[in-house]
């Protein structure tokens, strides 16, 4: 409340205007020159390309608002022309200087949050007039201080019992020093002009930091006539985000296979500064490579966003594509038949070399004529009334108009028409609809063992399908949701989307077998060829009331080739699908066998005899009868080995005593008892001489015969040479 009062005080009636820039409205004229923003794409790293487009005549300055977020990127990539032989000129905005920049530029020492504490002491010395408590009394003030006081009335006085009060000093003119509580009745009013100004002057620019969120950018374009003019940059914005629907109708019994209608939506959110109003929008998947450099204000770390865990839940997954090369986009789905009634061709058509998405009278008559009014002609054969599709009514019920091309790595949809997105408002938008071939499945992996209910899907348009979220609606009905990856055209992929409770498969057995197939030894060297055989059987039960297609998932081992039949219906990078057919009941049995051949290296003299007869347990005894003499050989160099060790043991420990008398002869010297001692200890020298002499003749014996039985050794080696193969 004391802040607030002296800050009142200093208010005059009629505050000057701030010196900062503000958001004053503008005039006619200058709403005339306002650039509109014409086209908008979308890019999925995070950043959009604005086009802005008009008019100019003569030599006009227009102008673009944008938010000061943007300043960065437009700095960075603002590029304007003039399609009529004008000439830019230059481009101006307004800048702002922080405001705790503005604020060291005042005399005031005052941040952007004080105290009362603060702005007395920031007053010091300044020329005041205090009312309120008594009569006025004018001066300087000296210091502001705050005081804990007791509060009044019986009783032991201690800090629950006191409060703070403040006290404010002032020294008059004559020299009268008078201390004054600051109450809420005390006013504190400035007599310095230069400091009243300074106050409303901070007050003001904490007041405009509130606005100062746009930025106008103003262009000057000099020339004659009329003439078109167009302004371009990139700025940061929300990602733009794919949704899909996949749409179902109940498929016959007998098959699983049919059709489906895909719809596409995008999420785009408008967090600029502008008003997009009938803009062309295009929504691109693809991520140019852009960067933010700090043109203009400073850059912030981002941290990861990362989401609570939860249990329970069963967590959406992507499925690898399949690594064979995608076949033709199918005109009907296998395994059915039938003369449609629709008029019509389905596919693409060209409209100004792009591709435009088929008409939905089309595409019933020439998919849905196929196979959806196989249904319409059964349920006529039974005399019943003919029934409208969920599916079909529901595809009647939103025609996206976009146009679909292709450039560098970059897929865009582009919106025919215009499209009105307000500042911070956010718009769904339809970008596709079309015919996909589908079978559902029930998928299922030794890395996720819950079944997994799921749609095998065909991209028979030609568009590509960027990542997103989808939802499965079966005859009006919600059936699940999964996540999506890019899907190219032609590609198929599997789209899982909820449990499947009635499936479950069990691994009956597992069995690793090794078989040897050759031994070679070469040059010392022990090669030994082995084929090992890796074998699963899986059980598949169904206990659906219908029938199942099952895909079994089974990771691909680097090095090891498949050796089994059935073959894999799919193969990805990671797995291979197998198709298991569950008839309601029933637990058929699935067999996947994967072979590999490998070779292991053993050099004969790094391994002991018991090492080797074990890595021969399964080779012929004849190879273990030729390896013998090798064998010999290496006990020999053992057996000189152990010699050679004992004899230096000896000697080392004959020079160790040595060391010892020696010493003792040392400490004897002028001793009584060393006469008797000193001859004691030179026969034993002397003895032990004699014993080094002998033992170094019997080293270097030894050494000569670990040297010959070496050499044998590796006689015996080299000239050896065994190959074995087994049938």
């Amino acid at each position: 409340m004391l802040l607030s009062t002296l800050i009142a005080s200093a208010q005059n009636p009629k505050p000057p205007a701030p010196r900062t820039q503000r958001l004053a409205p503008r005039s006619e004229a200058e709403k005339n020159t306002l650039l509109p923003v014409t086209r908008v794409a979308l890019y999925k790293n995070g950043v959009g390309f604005f086009e802005h487009s008009g008019r100019v005549t003569g030599n006009q300055s227009v102008t673009i608002d944008f938010t000061t977020s943007q300043l960065n990127d437009v700095l960075q990539s603002l590029t304007a022309v003039d399609l009529n032989g004008g000439r830019i000129s230059g481009a101006g905005y307004n800048s702002t200087t922080p405001l705790e920049q503005q604020l060291k530029a005042l005399p005031l020492a005052l941040d952007q949050d004080p105290t009362a504490a603060d702005l007395y002491a920031a007053l010091r010395g300044a020329h005041v007039e205090v009312t309120g408590s008594g009569a006025s009394f004018t001066g300087r003030i000296l210091n502001m201080e705050i005081r804990t006081v007791p509060l009044p009335g019986p009783g032991p006085k201690d800090d629950s019992t006191a409060t703070e009060r403040r006290f404010l000093t002032v020294i008059s003119d004559s020299g009268a020093v008078r201390t004054l509580e600051l109450t809420s009745s005390t006013q504190v009013r400035l007599l310095d002009t230069a400091l009243h100004t300074d106050l409303s002057r901070y007050l003001e620019l904490i007041a405009s930091n509130r606005s100062q969120g746009l930025r106008h950018l103003t262009l000057q374009d000099n020339g004659t006539g009329t003439r078109d003019l167009r302004v371009s940059y990139i700025s940061e914005v929300p990602i733009w985000k794919s949704t899909y629907r996949i749409l179902l109708t109940s498929s016959p019994a007998s098959s699983t296979a049919q059709t489906a209608t895909l719809q596409g939506w995008a999420v785009v959110d408008n967090t600029v500064g502008t008003d997009w109003t009938n803009v062309q929008l295009s929504l691109i998947a693809g991520s140019p490579q852009s960067f933010l450099q700090p043109l203009s204000q400073p850059i912030y770390s981002r941290r990861p966003d990362i989401p609570i865990a939860q249990d329970a839940q069963l967590t959406p997954q992507t499925h690898d594509s399949s690594i064979e090369s995608p076949a033709p986009a199918m005109a009907g789905v296998a395994g059915m038949s039938g003369m449609g009634s629709g008029s019509g061709a389905g596919g693409g058509i060209a409209i100004n070399g792009r591709n435009s998405m088929p008409s939905q009278k089309a595409l019933r008559g020439g998919v849905m004529g196929g196979i959806g009014d196989v249904n319409q002609s059964v349920a006529v054969a039974n005399g019943a009334a003919p029934m409208v599709a969920y599916e079909s009514a529901a595809a009647d019920s939103l025609v996206p108009q976009t146009t679909t091309s292709a450039f560098d790595d970059y897929f865009e949809y582009k919106l025919t028409d215009p499209v009105t997105i307000r500042k911070n408002e956010s718009a769904l938008v339809p970008i596709l609809q079309t015919k996909i071939p589908t079978e559902r499945v029930t998928l299922w992996s030794p890395m996720q063992p819950r079944p997994l209910r799921a749609l095998w899907i065909t991209n028979a348009s030609n568009l590509t399908l960027d990542r997103g979220s989808f939802s499965i609606v079966e005859d009006g009905n919600f059936g699940g949701e999964g996540l999506l990856d890019p899907i190219h055209p032609n590609e198929r992929r599997l789209l899982s989307y909820a449990a499947d409770t009635a499936v479950r498969v069990s691994t009956d057995y597992s069995h690793d077998t090794q078989r040897v197939l050759s031994f070679s030894v070469v040059k010392g060297v022990l090669r030994q060829q082995t084929s090992e055989v890796s074998e699963v059987e899986y059980i598949v039960h169904n206990a659906a009331p219908d029938a199942r297609t099952v895909i079994v998932e089974q990771p691909i081992r680097q090095g090891w080739l498949l050796d089994s039949d059935p073959k894999p219906a799919e193969t990805t990078p990671t797995a291979y699908r197998f198709r298991v057919a569950a008839a309601p009941g029933e637990s058929p049995r699935l067999h996947i066998g994967q072979r590999r051949i490998f070779e292991q290296h053993y050099r004969i003299v790094d391994n002991t005899d018991e090492q080797l007869t074990v890595i021969l347990r399964n080779a012929n005894p004849a190879i273990l009868q030729q390896l013998e003499p090798i064998f010999a050989a290496k006990r020999a160099v053992t057996s000189l080995d152990t010699q050679i060790k004992s004899t230096q043991s000896q000697v080392d420990q004959i020079v160790e005593d040595q060391k010892r008398i020696r010493e003792n002869l040392t400490a004897l010297k002028g001793t009584a008892e060393e006469r008797a001692l000193a001859k004691r200890y030179t026969d034993e020298l002397n003895q032990q001489e004699d014993k080094l002499t002998s033992l170094r003749k019997d080293f270097d014996s030894l050494r000569q015969q670990r040297e010959a039985a070496n050499q044998d050794l590796a006689n015996k080696i080299e000239s050896l040479n065994i190959e074995q193969t087994r049938s």
